[in-house]
């Protein structure tokens, strides 16, 4: 049992959200003239976002201030999606270290479990 409660947000960071975030962070210029691609991983980001606040309102932390409404501008050069695109994904791995942070890992034995 507390190996479920610790592991309930390393799951869908180890296996969703941390490799979406590596991939984000090392967007390059010539990915960005992908209009595909970008759209795609805007997307994927979007979705880590409400992931993200879900977890956080379930921890009840206070979600960082965020700019209001952020939308990704689809006439932007292709400099300025990469560059959204590596800011987005700092920003969301900043959150989630802070959740990680914040998860009760209880150790088996403070769980009422006994080795005995």
């Amino acid at each position: 049992m507390a190996a479920a409660k610790t592991n309930h947000l390393s799951d869908p960071a180890r296996y969703v959200i941390r490799p979406a975030l590596a991939e984000a962070k090392l967007m390059s210029e010539k990915h960005a003239r992908d209009a595909v691609y970008v759209s795609t991983l805007t997307e994927e980001l979007r979705n880590i976002e409400r992931m993200i606040a879900t977890m956080e309102t379930n921890l009840e932390l206070a979600a960082l201030p965020a700019p209001e409404e952020e939308k990704f501008p689809v006439d932007a050069a292709e400099a300025s999606a990469a560059m959204w695109i590596r800011s987005k994904s700092g920003e969301l791995d900043r959150r989630l270290r802070r959740i990680e942070q914040a998860a009760p890992s209880e150790p088996p034995h403070r769980a009422g479990f006994s080795h005995r």
